[in-house]
């Protein structure tokens, strides 16, 4: 009889002690995710309003480009019209107004390039600043203790695991800013 309890008691002990290791492993356990970076950009309603913003501001330069660039043919069309019969005098000043024009040109085409890089960096880091606080909820409500960013497949596996959290996120962020 003493042997039966001694060996309940041990058996009990030891199922804890199990229970215990079993617990202190799991709370020792890291959970992670991973988010493909380039669907979420994709698919995220934010982005796509940011590139409506930079492909209208776009047009208007494609737009305005092509007055330019008229406006430039229809001066060499001119030239070419008279200038074998010019003065040596009115020669060069055709050559420096077509300089002139070409010039500005390349300064609006510069300056517009300058406008719309810094407006995509503008409107990009806003949605990587609410994407990244976003993600911060979301993986502290998931109990995730770290969460993996890739582009152009730069995890090896993982897409489509149950490591695999994009499309959770997506529904997370997307309902977040609506």
């Amino acid at each position: 009889m003493k042997n039966k309890n001694l060996l309940s008691v041990i058996a009990i002990v030891i199922a804890l002690a199990g229970f215990f290791f079993l617990g202190l492993a799991k709370k020792n356990q890291i959970t992670y995710g991973f988010v493909n970076t380039e669907k979420l950009l994709d698919s995220f309603v934010e982005t796509n309003r940011a590139m409506e913003d930079i492909r209208a501001e776009e047009s208007k330069w494609n737009e305005n480009r092509t007055v330019i660039e008229d406006s430039l043919k229809s001066f060499e069309r001119r030239i070419a019209l008279v200038y074998d019969t010019a003065s040596i005098k009115t020669k060069t000043q055709l050559r420096d107004e077509q300089i002139r024009r070409i010039e500005e040109l390349g300064r609006f085409n510069q300056s517009y390039s300058n406008r719309i890089q810094k407006m995509r960096t503008e409107k990009l880091g806003e949605i990587y600043n609410k994407i990244n606080a976003a993600m911060n909820d979301f993986a502290h409500e998931k109990s995730l203790d770290i969460v993996f960013a890739s582009s152009n497949g730069s995890i090896v596996y993982g897409d489509g695991t149950k490591a695999d959290i994009t499309a959770d996120f997506l529904v997370f962020l997307n309902q977040r800013f609506k």
